[in-house]
């Protein structure tokens, strides 16, 4: 899976990264798979280089979104 290089900003966590690049929770078991290494506090270090995976949006799981958002 290809991927990114993300560099948080203060006050960053997963869950606002993953409603950012994914577009709700789905994406933080895709950021966190990808980032072993890095331990997923509360809040991010300023400047933690994050690996963002790039998904097909066919591969998203938009099954909790409303059919007028799908």
């Amino acid at each position: 899976m290809d991927s990114f290089n993300y560099t948080t900003q203060e006050g960053e966590r997963i869950d606002l990264l993953a409603a950012r690049f994914y577009g709700g929770s789905y994406g933080i078991a895709l950021i966190s798979d990808a980032n072993p290494a890095v331990p997923l506090d509360a809040v991010f270090p300023l400047g933690t280089i994050l690996a963002i995976p790039i998904i097909e949006e066919q591969e998203q799981n938009n099954d909790h979104l409303p059919p007028w958002k799908r």
